[in-house]
């Protein structure tokens, strides 16, 4: 009996020594597996200082008022002037409408009056003026003719539109800005129009910001009028959509950088520099903040390259956002 005990007593004993050998030796991977990762260079992104306007770019269109030009009396159209394209000006003749009824009545006031003039014959007098010279239809406005809506023979009435005008001068641009870009854009900014389909840039200005928000598609957005600094020319019609950059920071002595750049110790904020010698801390003064990125007035210079080491999570993110290359090991491209 005390045989089986003895060798109960040495397997117990094997196994418990397997057991700890097999623990040193997982324990001892991991710790060198370990040293190895934390023996990695860090993957960072580079972000190149450069001196540029900081924007908010938005989709416009082009939009203008129009003009319905109507008829002021009743006959049969006898001339119609223009045609759709036509650019006209105010008091251009458009259309001329059967004037002989009212030549008629304006020469039986005329006698009327003559033999009597009294009160009610002078109005009456003045009316059939009136009448007879809207047998003539003239553009109230200057603009681009965009349709014509009666022929040559066709009987109208008082009120019967005539033709449409675009009025050329009430040309602008409207769009619609995040509700994140509300505290940023102001009424007088500068804004930048790029006709991609037209190869062509115009210069504009923020004319106004509708003090009510709209929401489409559980997105919030405000929508923004836009002015133009000059006439555009002829190809800028109602209808176009562009892409918009309203400058909210124009380019002065001082940067802005992505915040994920800057970092603080006990001594301030600073910045890592790209340098030959390797990475080199910089100590930086800071301004505004404008969404992602922040105003660096003093500390960096134009073409410095700046190293931004963020998280794993991070990386793909900033790739997005900011377009940034990204560097691995020995300032490598990470692969």
């Amino acid at each position: 009996m005390k045989k089986w005990i003895t060798l109960l007593i040495i397997a117990v004993l094997v196994v418990l020594v397997a057991v700890v050998i097999f623990l040193n030796r997982a324990s001892a991977q991991t710790v060198s597996e370990k040293d190895a990762t934390s023996t990695q260079a860090p993957v960072f992104l580079t972000y190149t200082v450069t001196k540029e306007n900081e924007t908010v770019e938005i989709v416009g269109q082009v939009t203008a008022d129009t003009k319905k030009v109507t008829s002021k009396v009743s006959g049969d159209v006898l001339e119609i002037y223009v045609e759709e394209g036509d650019v006209v000006q105010v008091g251009q003749k458009i259309a001329k409408i059967d004037d002989t009824d009212y030549q008629i009545s304006y020469l039986s006031a005329l006698n009327s009056y003559k033999t009597s003039p009294t009160e009610i014959n002078r109005l009456n007098l003045e009316k059939a003026k009136e009448n007879l010279e809207n047998t003539t239809v003239v553009s109230p406005v200057s603009g681009v003719v965009q349709a014509v809506n009666v022929d040559v023979g066709d009987r109208v009435s008082v009120g019967t539109s005539i033709v449409t005008i675009v009025e050329t001068d009430t040309l602008r641009v409207e769009g619609s800005i995040s509700e994140y870009d509300l505290k940023n854009v102001k009424e007088g900014m500068k804004a930048v129009f790029t006709f991609e389909q037209l190869g062509l840039t115009l210069t504009g200005k923020v004319k106004r910001i509708s003090p009510v928000a709209e929401t489409s598609g559980g997105v919030t957005v405000i929508p923004v009028e836009f002015s133009f600094d000059q006439t555009p020319p002829s190809l800028v019609i109602p209808g176009l959509t562009c892409d918009v950059e309203i400058i909210i920071k124009e380019a002065t002595s001082s940067f802005f950088i992505p915040k994920e750049a800057v970092r603080q110790d006990q001594n301030g904020y600073y910045v890592m520099k790209q340098t030959p010698q390797g990475p080199q801390k910089v100590y930086v003064e800071l301004g505004e903040e404008l969404n992602d990125k922040i105003e660096i007035k003093k500390g960096v210079s134009e073409g410095d390259v700046l190293l931004l080491i963020p998280s794993q999570q991070e990386i793909q993110r900033l790739r997005t956002r900011q377009g940034l290359p990204m560097f691995g090991p020995g300032g490598g491209r990470a692969r």
